[in-house]
């Protein structure tokens, strides 16, 4: 009979071989395997010689950010992990504002935010990640990743990982989220009370949002164009403009929308300034 613990052995085993099948030591020997026909004993050598001659930088750079490998979003079901294509992704694992929420919310609400930030970056990326993925990142249980993205879910926020990608597209990004609840007239305390994010943050995702709104002041229509202009991926873009044309349906909504239209009409660039949104995938 097997036992409880000799079951959570072979599942830590069985995630663990997942994971090293997506590393680029892995990948490095699968390449000279396959393509130069090279024993795996050959290729493993190869690959230790590398790794003693070769100077490779931290894993993870001062700014908080790391590469990572994960498989590429349009990679279906039913392919083994070593067969699937991957992508190299630049993931934001620490930002400034994470210590700012878990002083006022706590481990967990950190945790939440920055599984939702990595996700989304890797999403705009053309990669999904895996709870597993998190798991490694984060350093962190699988099982915690796992209570963690059924509390987020419970908002009917996205989580943008691969094994829920049936779900992707149901429900709102959590960005999405922070502006609807403003669009609601809830205020920037309140917010940061439901939403468990940084206040930082919560201006981050408004004043892109007021950026989608003057773009349509000026007549930028598209959204692949408004997401060129402001720095961001055309999938927000297309949330945002969902939030918009949802508002107009809801007098409280439309309300906030007109005074948001007034306060940033002819005063705010569309252009993103350079040190703060240059890329997609800077942001919390």
């Amino acid at each position: 009979m097997i036992t409880a613990e000799r079951r959570k052995s072979e599942h830590r085993k069985a995630e663990y071989g997942r994971l090293r099948k997506k590393t680029r030591e892995h990948q490095f020997v699968e390449m000279l395997r396959c393509e130069y026909e090279l024993s795996p004993k050959e290729s493993v050598g190869i690959l230790e010689t590398a790794q003693e001659i070769l100077l490779r930088s931290p894993e993870v750079k001062s700014d908080g950010q790391v590469r990572y490998t994960c498989v590429r979003k349009e990679e279906g079901a039913g392919k083994k992990l070593e067969e699937m294509k991957k992508v190299s992704v630049l993931l934001t694992v620490r930002a400034a504002r994470d210590l700012t929420v878990k002083e006022k919310h706590g481990d967990g609400a950190m945790r939440r935010m920055q599984l939702l930030r990595m996700a989304e970056e890797a999403y705009d990326q053309g990669g999904l990640l895996t709870e597993e993925d998190i798991s490694r990142l984060l350093g962190v249980s699988s099982r915690t990743v796992r209570r963690d993205v059924a509390e987020i879910m419970k908002e009917n926020i996205q989580v943008l990982l691969r094994g829920l990608h049936h779900d992707i597209g149901k429900g709102i990004s959590h960005k999405a989220w922070i502006v609807r609840l403003a669009l609601e007239q809830h205020t920037y305390t309140e917010i940061e009370r439901i939403s468990r994010h940084s206040l930082e943050a919560i201006r981050i995702y408004l004043n892109d949002f007021n950026r989608v709104l003057v773009a349509l002041e000026k007549g930028i229509l598209v959204a692949r164009e408004i997401a060129f202009f402001i720095g961001r991926s055309e999938r927000l873009v297309m949330e945002y403009l969902g939030l918009i044309q949802k508002a107009e349906d809801d007098p409280r909504q439309r309300e906030s929308l007109q005074r948001l239209r007034e306060r940033v009409a002819h005063t705010m660039p569309i252009h993103p300034q350079k040190k703060d949104y240059t890329m997609v995938w800077r942001q919390a």
